[in-house]
């Protein structure tokens, strides 16, 4: 449960665009810059002993056993990749990059753990890779140009498994700076 719960709530960043276009790209980044704030606040109470009700629960249902010792950095990562990518990018790269990091990422892991068999860097599979990079690129496209989706998904990918200092944080902004390169570069 604890890998597809992960998983669903990597997805629910795909509702970063919809509900930036309905209201704007402000009260999500204030939402989210808020969510961020009251997870450090909780991860530094739960550390000291104390719990936030719900809060607390939920973060530890959705950790792995061996991140519970410690300050359990990868929804705080999540979160900051996500609004650092919208600051930092145009809102169709930001929406991209955003969409990328949240599929390739989810879609990885579960044909990789499906079906995965050849292993290209610890659990990491060739399959999982092609099914991350393939979903990636389709949904970026969406938001701009095929080929400038290509380009990110394959570099989000490529941080998604070296996972340094981690995806979560790396995958939506290394796919925005390489397609805002690639769009100066070539624009349309």
């Amino acid at each position: 449960m604890t890998e597809n719960g992960r998983k669903a709530v990597h997805l629910l960043a795909l509702l970063v665009p919809i509900v930036s276009e309905l209201t704007s790209k402000f009260l999500v980044l204030a939402a989210l810059s808020i969510i961020t704030i009251v997870y450090v606040l909780q991860e530094v109470l739960r550390l000291k002993g104390h719990r936030m009700p719900f809060i607390t629960s939920f973060t530890l249902k959705m950790s792995r056993q061996e991140e519970r010792t410690g300050f359990i950095v990868r929804p705080a990562f999540f979160a900051i990749g996500i609004i650092l990518t919208l600051v930092l990018y145009p809102t169709a790269i930001a929406y991209a990059s955003v969409c990328i990091g949240a599929i390739g990422d989810s879609i990885a892991a579960i044909v990789g753990g499906r079906f995965g068999r050849r292993r290209i860097v610890r659990r990491k599979t060739v399959e999982g890779f092609a099914a991350g990079l393939a979903a990636a690129a389709l949904l970026a496209s969406l938001f701009v140009a095929p080929l400038i989706a290509l380009l990110g998904a394959v570099a989000a990918m490529i941080m998604e498994l070296i996972d340094v200092p981690d995806d979560n944080l790396t995958m939506p902004i290394v796919a925005g700076a390489l397609m805002t390169l690639a769009t100066l570069a070539y624009p349309a």
